[in-house]
């Protein structure tokens, strides 16, 4: 095999400008770090989704495994069958992941319609924690790309290396997972290795700097664009009405994300009305992965076609309703489990794959559309030997945990339901807990990391996103699927069978898999606190002036959410009442017209007037800090940005251009008389050579305008200004005689100015 060019520039060394000598084994080393880092930044991105799905041990143990075996065949192989190592890595991670995906192995290596399907929903926006197989298929996907560009970098080809990890970063930033710090640094690397590569093969020259420089600059500009690609493109945000510091807004921040916030507040605005036969807590969206600060809704939305939804698979009672939206809204609310959707509603209606619709467009206000819905409604002695035989999709979704739980949280949750035989003792238990031993509030901080580890085992009081959230994981631990909800509770009855939702009831609850009952309700908030809280936030928007918090002339009194009072064994059976089961709507913690909203509160709102707060100060602080953090990074940015344009003017010679130019019009500083009148004539040169014609090599400074002035006349142009001629004077007595005066400099100084400034645009059009 050949000795590599970089291994023969290593034994040399090399002279850096003013800075002395440098070894080109410093500059191979300084490639192959940028190489590592390049390959840590899209590492990262995988790394922080392990984290929340799990795997991040196999993760960096891969990682590690490819880059020690890049480097035992970097000189034992040739690049081909380097390649087709990777690619056989490539293909046996990614037939991993299709077969964990549910595809069956004897035709996994030839679904490539599969593969290709996830890659282009992956590469128009969709991120990797919407996948279903998110963890699989990080570990599918690192493998090639770290093995090749650490071999690559290895035999010197460092351009090709910084290509192949720059198209995985680049490919994650198509997804949206990277984000803006980790794709800069990840750019810069991959350049940097380039550089540093170009470097030591050239001998050390920084000849090539100010190119390099606005390479950088032209890379970070690709990398801050190049996410403008179509994302999902599966519907309009979910609570278009939520606005910023609401309950609505923090529990649907998008359509596939419910975010989890500190201190938020209620809207007292109508959203929407139900004409039912039965009141019922109103759905809007399902969530099954957990961040840790958020839920994720995984997989993607489909086209609703109007046929029957799946039903839940035992018993079940079905009812119709209608839903009117009383404002815009980008959410469809119906009663779990829809079964079907009228005609209207099913024209512009999507699905996710949680079987929950919502619009692709937003519902305009007086839009309404009909609903069919399975109202579960099993009794307490049905779900107590309901079993754990869960189906495997149910299992699989639904049992999701954030990788770094902490053992406290384990520990915790397992003296809680420690008396508990069954999975709905379990769950009962749980909510039990959370209802007797935290108060409602919406004034709240969040916990700086697991919202459910620091509301059970530090904070005392929160409203329903902790509740749910915190219920919700406490189940998963103990291996009982479970999700988290987020919709509306009843409201308010204003007829017999019509009930009016406001933002006040915007709510998030749980739901808790038994198998042969499907999905039931739990509702682990405290209902009488919850409702208390809401019906004065309502009555103060009321003494505010609000008109949207006036009470319809035809309404009822407010449904009510009492605490459910758990199933004892004298009612625990068949015959049992509907009102002891956790799932029916008109019994379990169902508030009145209202409900919490989301993390900072709204300061402008116009809805609630909430009086002064303790808070506003570190509200205050809080944006300050957001704000400093981002003009510190805009500020980062923008540096190296004009340090690229400056290079890049520097290297195509517009610097060179514009000071000539500017040159023309303007004189500049004045010292040296005889340099002074020098300059003038070059200027007065460079003026008619635009005008007239260039000065010949030939040509002496005299004859030159000699042969112009003769020209002008022949044409019966316009005659050469007879000043020039002073000009030219000062001009041969400085570079020929015995110098000139300062006044005679300044005078073919100001001549120059004179003739060059007429010849302006503006100039010339000024009256």
């Amino acid at each position: 095999m050949s000795t590599d060019s970089s291994t023969r520039a290593s034994e040399r060394t090399i002279s850096v400008g003013a800075s002395g000598p440098l070894e080109a084994g410093a500059l191979r080393r300084l490639a192959l770090a940028c190489v590592l880092a390049l390959t840590a930044s899209y590492v990262s991105v995988l790394y922080e989704v392990t984290r929340v799905v799990g795997g991040s041990t196999a993760l960096l143990a891969i990682v590690g495994g490819m880059l020690l075996a890049a480097t035992v065949t970097a000189r034992a192989v040739r690049p081909r069958t380097a390649v087709a190592l990777a690619l056989s890595a490539a293909g046996f991670g990614f037939a991993h992941y299709l077969t964990s995906a549910g595809v069956e192995l004897g035709v996994v290596f030839t679904s490539t319609d599969a593969i290709v399907s996830d890659t282009v929903a992956l590469a128009t926006g969709l991120p990797l924690l919407r996948m279903v197989q998110a963890g699989i298929w990080t570990l599918g996907f690192a493998p090639a790309p770290v093995f090749l560009s650490w071999y690559l970098a290895l035999r010197g080809r460092y351009g090709s290396s910084a290509i192949l990890g720059g198209g995985a970063l680049g490919f994650l930033v198509l997804t949206g997972d990277a984000g803006t710090l980790v794709t800069l640094a990840g750019t810069l690397a991959g350049i940097g290795a380039v550089a540093a590569g170009e470097l030591e093969k050239r001998g050390g020259s920084i000849a090539q700097a100010d190119l390099l420089a606005a390479l950088f600059a032209l890379a970070i500009v690709l990398s801050l664009t190049v996410t403008a690609v179509p994302g999902d493109p599966s519907g309009p945000t979910h609570l278009v009405q939520g606005g910023d510091g609401t309950l609505e807004a923090t529990l649907d921040t998008a359509p596939q994300r419910s975010g989890i916030s500190g201190q938020v507040d209620l809207s007292p605005e109508v959203r929407f009305t139900v004409e039912s036969d039965e009141p019922s807590y109103w759905r809007t969206g399902v969530y099954d992965r957990f961040t840790g600060d958020e839920w994720v809704r995984t997989g993607q939305s489909s086209r609703y076609d109007g046929s029957r939804i799946a039903s839940p698979p035992g018993d079940y009672e079905t009812v119709e309703y209608t839903v009117t939206a009383e404002t815009k809204l980008g959410i469809m609310p119906v009663a779990p489990q829809p079964v079907s959707l009228g005609d209207d509603a099913a024209k512009r209606a999507l699905l996710s794959a949680h079987d929950q619709p919502r619009p692709d467009a937003p519902l305009e206000k007086g839009m309404s559309y009909g609903v069919e819905s399975a109202i579960v409604d099993p009794r307490p002695a049905r779900l107590r030997t309901a079993g754990t035989d869960y189906p495997d999709e149910v299992a699989d979704h639904y049992l999701q945990t954030p990788e770094g739980t902490s053992s406290e949280f384990r520990q915790r949750t397992a003296e809680i339901t420690a008396e508990a035989d069954t999975p709905y003792e379990a769950a009962v238990a749980i909510e039990d807990h959370l209802e007797s031993t935290k108060t409602y509030s919406l004034d709240v901080s969040q916990p700086p990391s697991n919202v459910a580890e620091g509301f059970l085992l530090e904070m005392d009081a929160g409203y329903c996103v902790y509740f749910a959230t915190t219920m919700t994981q406490m189940l998963r631990e103990e291996g009982i699927p479970a999700r988290y909800v987020t919709g509306y509770t009843s409201g308010q009855r204003i007829d017999d069978d019509e009930y009016l939702v406001r933002g006040l009831d915007a709510h998030s609850w749980v739901e808790v898999y038994f198998p042969d009952h499907g999905w039931v309700r739990f509702d682990p908030t405290p209902g009488q606190s919850r409702s208390e809280v809401h019906t004065e936030r309502l009555q103060q928007a009321r003494m505010n002036g609000n008109e949207a918090a006036d009470i319809p002339e035809s309404e009822d009194e407010p449904i009510r959410d009492e605490p459910d009072e758990t199933p004892n064994d004298t009612s625990d059976t068949d015959q049992g009442t509907p009102n002891e089961s956790p799932s029916d709507p008109g019994t379990r913690n169902e508030t009145p017209p209202s409900e919490e909203p989301p993390t900072e509160p709204n300061e402008s709102s116009p809805d609630i007037d909430s009086g002064p707060n303790e808070s506003d100060g570190d509200d205050r602080r809080s944006w300050l800090s957001r704000i400093v953090t981002i003009t510190r990074e805009t500020a980062a940015i923008g540096l190296v940005l004009f340090v690229g344009l400056a290079a890049g003017a520097r290297r195509t010679g517009a610097t060179g251009r514009a000071r000539r130019e500017l040159g023309i019009y303007w004189h500049g500083s004045r010292g040296d008389p005889d340099r002074d009148a020098e300059r003038a004539f070059r200027r007065l040169e460079r003026l008619f050579a635009r005008q007239y014609r260039p000065r010949r090599r030939s040509e002496s400074a005299r004859a030159y305008l000699t042969a112009l002035s003769k020209a002008a006349d022949g044409d019966d142009g316009e005659s050469i200004d007879p000043r020039t001629e002073r000009v030219l004077e000062c001009y041969e007595r400085a570079v020929y005689g015995d110098g000139v005066s300062r006044s005679a400099a300044d005078e073919a100084v100001s001549i120059v100015d004179d003739l060059a400034r007429a010849r302006l645009p503006i100039v010339r059009r000024l009256p």
